[in-house]
């Protein structure tokens, strides 16, 4: 019998990074409108809400029907929870349609304290598969923001699972590195893409190591724009909530532009065509359909063309003042909206066009403000001088009435967070995780307490069926998935963390919400750094997770560490830190050596599925471990993935640590400058 059911309506969720793209948004008719407010958003740069004028925005877009959901998707530190309480309180009794989160802790405080705030799990949670959308479900999240990674099968396999809402991206820009899991902005930017401050490594040009002065720099992890447009039956049938549109950072042109197309490709899909024509003119990069019809890793990357979006105009020849010249065709008018890409690949940076002229092919534009940028710039419009859109900076309605104190903020996070454990008889303890068996005849050691085995599937299969193996490892061993486990793997992981954990004596070690599912049975598990712990009540949150023992982030910072101080925390003491973990192949090959221009480097590898760039510079706190126990930290952990099975160099990081020395040509990441 032919099934005669009707897909259900989705949601179209547009983006507000200003008060014209919040009211552009709603005439051109999306249900739903997210927003950041001025903290605790992963897209500070843009120009965001105040508290006040979002009391205002949310009874306007109530009395037009449509939703507001507030981003609060950026890691707490220890010292800002108290304000986070604030917000929450305040968000609370304007009466928001939705919250995105990404902070265990915060997550843990809102459902306790304020469960009238309806809890979405932002994409920064790096949810992935059913068994990940499950544990955001345990946790108290309603809705969830797969990755974007996903293909259209995997999506309708969340979406079966029936555990939460689904909203999926489809259309904007993508992030090189599964969101969440990036740390380039934070180890080559010192600003940190997990809390609103992403420098866009992905997009900057990279020097092939060693120099070739006849080499063009390449954008190697520059990816295209998505658009799903022609999908959107299809992720009807699958089961998805919402669709939602990328694009805070975007002019409110933009947001009109797609929130009209995808309007009326929703509504008559016979109309998809013309909707198509519309998102041409999105002044946006190239598109790409990225994985959505499968693991197609081609046309995903321009590595020869600066990623800016827009229409390309030329490169500067000259720059005067707030003037710059230009050898373009291109027609240009006062009022154009101009951004200016550094041929260095930093981000781009934006301003209007207040004069124009022309003299022998060269245009000169005067911009409304002064640019720190020079000859070689590329500039592309993204905006015309016919694209403003003319709305009210004022809300005619009755703003929600809100006080700004959470009188009881205090003990909230009190009640809330885990309590510090301090045991002055417990001995340190040095775990070591690797990613290749050819470290595992070097461990017998009396120093390492413990070993954890971040191993794909298949040497994972292999441990599970040597059972001498297992017995050398003994009672302090864990076994650790890799961070993404397609629904399709999934059930292989069950079968070996069976096998190795429930029938055997290994720990399970937990880097995703998804692993949370693999823990049935299983008597010792931990967290690891992938499930981001920078605040006590993160700390106190795996526990809802079946995980007692966490880990510290790697880009945490000394005063935070201190502040939130616990014998149940490891800490890496040495590591390379993976700044992009992509399921899209870059393009360049695994093994190659790169540079950004200011010198720092990275070479590419990849394993289990996933393609990395890594930080060739170790990070390395040996000579801060007296300290850090003195503080009522010891367990550490000494990281050798992305290291080629070596007893020498083992031995010497071995002694670093014995000796509380800082191993030859190391760094300490954000310990000591601070994390951002």
């Amino acid at each position: 019998m032919k099934d005669t059911k009707k897909p259900h309506a989705m949601e179209l969720l547009a983006p507000a990074g200003s008060v014209e793209s919040f009211r552009t948004a709603i005439d051109a008719g999306a249900d739903a409108v997210y927003l950041g407010l001025t903290d605790f958003n992963a897209r500070l740069r843009a120009r965001n809400f105040t508290m006040k004028t979002l009391s205002y925005a949310v009874p306007f877009a109530h009395s037009r029907g449509v939703k507001v959901y507030v981003t609060f998707n950026t890691l707490v530190k220890q010292a800002e929870l108290e304000r986070a309480v604030h917000f929450l309180y305040q968000l609370d009794q304007i009466g928001v349609d939705g919250v995105i989160v990404a902070d265990l802790g915060i997550i843990r405080i809102a459902s306790a304290e304020f469960p009238r705030l309806r809890l979405h799990g932002s994409t920064q949670m790096s949810v992935h598969n059913s068994a990940g959308a499950e544990a955001c479900r345990r946790l108290g999240i309603r809705r969830v923001v797969v990755a974007r990674e996903l293909t259209l099968k995997e999506i309708g396999r969340v979406c079966a699972a029936g555990n939460t809402e689904i909203e999926v991206f489809v259309h904007g820009a993508l992030c090189y590195s599964l969101s969440g899991m990036c740390l380039a902005s934070s180890f080559f930017g010192g600003s940190s893409g997990n809390r609103g401050r992403c420098t866009q490594v992905c997009r900057r040009a990279f020097d092939r190591q060693p120099a070739d002065p006849n080499a063009l720099p390449g954008y190697f992890f520059s990816a295209h724009d998505l658009s799903l447009v022609d999908h959107l039956p299809l992720l009807a049938a699958a089961g998805v909530a919402s669709l939602k549109i990328e694009g805070r950072m975007k002019p409110a042109a933009y947001v009109g532009t797609v929130v009209r197309a995808l309007r009326m490709a929703l509504d008559h899909p016979e109309k998809t065509d013309e909707a198509k024509l519309l998102l041409a003119g999105d002044m946006a990069r190239r598109k790409t359909r990225l994985f959505m019809d499968g693991l197609v890793q081609e046309s995903l990357i321009d590595p020869l063309n600066p990623p800016g979006t827009g229409t390309a105009i030329g490169t500067i020849d000259k720059v005067v003042g707030p003037a710059i010249f230009v050898e373009t065709e291109e027609s240009l008018a006062v009022g154009d909206l101009l951004r200016v890409q550094p041929k260095i690949g930093t981000e781009g940076i934006m301003a209007a066009a207040a004069a124009v002229s022309r003299d022998n092919g060269t245009t000169r534009i005067v911009l409304d403000k002064e640019l720190a940028c020079g000859r070689g710039d590329a500039v592309y419009r993204v905006g015309t001088a016919g694209d403003a859109i003319a709305t009210e900076s004022r809300f005619n309605v009755r703003p929600a009435r809100y006080n700004e104190e959470c009188r009881d903020a205090r003990g909230i996070v009190r009640r809330q967070g885990a309590a510090g454990e301090r045991d002055a008889n417990r001995d340190r303890r040095l775990f070591v995780k690797i990613d290749s068996p050819g470290w595992l005849p070097m461990l017998a050691g009396p120093e390492v307490g413990g070993v954890i085995c971040a191993f794909d599937k298949n040497d994972a299969a292999r441990l599970a069926q040597d059972p001498g193996a297992q017995k050398q490892l003994g009672r302090a061993a864990y076994i650790e998935p890799p961070p993404f486990v397609s629904d399709e793997d999934l059930g292989q992981w069950r079968r070996l963390v069976a096998r190795l954990c429930v029938d055997g004596d290994f720990g399970l070690m937990c880097g995703n919400p998804g692993h949370a599912a693999l823990t049935h049975g299983v008597k010792r598990v931990r967290a690891d750094y992938g499930l981001w712990c920078l605040n006590r009540a993160a700390q106190a949150a795996y526990s809802g997770l079946g995980m007692r023992f966490f880990s510290y982030s790697l880009e945490d910072d000394s005063m935070n560490i201190r502040d939130c101080a616990s014998q149940n925390g490891m800490l890496y003491l040495f590591t390379h830190a993976p700044l992009f973990i992509s399921r899209m192949r870059p393009a360049i090959p695994a093994g190659s050596r790169i540079a950004d221009r200011l010198g720092r480097t990275a070479f590419t590898a990849e394993k289990h599925g996933l393609h990395y760039l890594v930080a060739e510079e170790t990070v390395c706190l040996f000579n801060k471990r007296e300290r850090l126990e003195e503080q009522g930290i010891n367990t550490f952990c000494i990281d050798l993935s992305f290291m080629e099975p070596d007893g020498e160099t083992l031995a010497e990081i071995l002694s670093c640590y014995r000796e509380l020395r800082k191993y030859p040509g190391s760094c300490l990441f954000n310990f000591k400058g601070g994390l951002k």
